[in-house]
């Protein structure tokens, strides 16, 4: 499990990611925790549309560290995607099941999840929430490193 926490104007939240599965199914979980006293809005779905990849990194055996890989540049088509927001009220939670394997084929490479099947890698996502008028500066979820082994 990895925890983080964002604050800012008038938004506190915990990010919660469990990438226990990740390896097997190319998907993990992804929670966000309010901790504000008011709703804010955050997107009712998370995908290749409104999430980045911000960084990514496979680890290499020679050296025994993880090294940075460049990012594909692709064109995604995300024109009839609707962003759908909710509101996450005080004290509750929203969790995402994230299918990182389908997108990574998607933002990165056809296969690259079979590809790196064998070897380990760990990444970074980001995805704005729908309350920047609210939230301000951590209107923008950037998550730590998530490990695939």
């Amino acid at each position: 499990m990895i925890y983080s926490f964002s604050f800012a104007q008038n938004c506190e939240y915990q990010v919660i990611i469990n990438s226990e599965n990740l390896k097997e199914t190319g998907k993990f979980k992804l929670t966000i925790l309010s901790r504000d006293a008011e709703p804010f809005k955050i997107p009712k779905q998370i995908n290749l549309c409104n999430i980045r990849l911000t960084d990514l990194e496979i680890y290499n055996k020679t050296t025994e560290s993880f090294e940075k890989t460049k990012l594909a540049n692709k064109d995604i088509d995300c024109f009839t995607f609707k962003d759908k927001v909710i509101k996450l009220k005080p004290d509750k939670t929203k969790v995402y099941t994230v299918d990182i394997k389908s997108d990574f084929e998607t933002l990165q490479e056809t296969n690259f999840f079979k590809t790196l099947d064998n070897e380990k890698y760990r990444f970074k996502i980001s995805f704005p929430l729908g309350s920047y008028v609210q939230c301000g500066a951590s209107n923008n979820v950037k998550t730590d490193w998530i490990y695939k082994n």
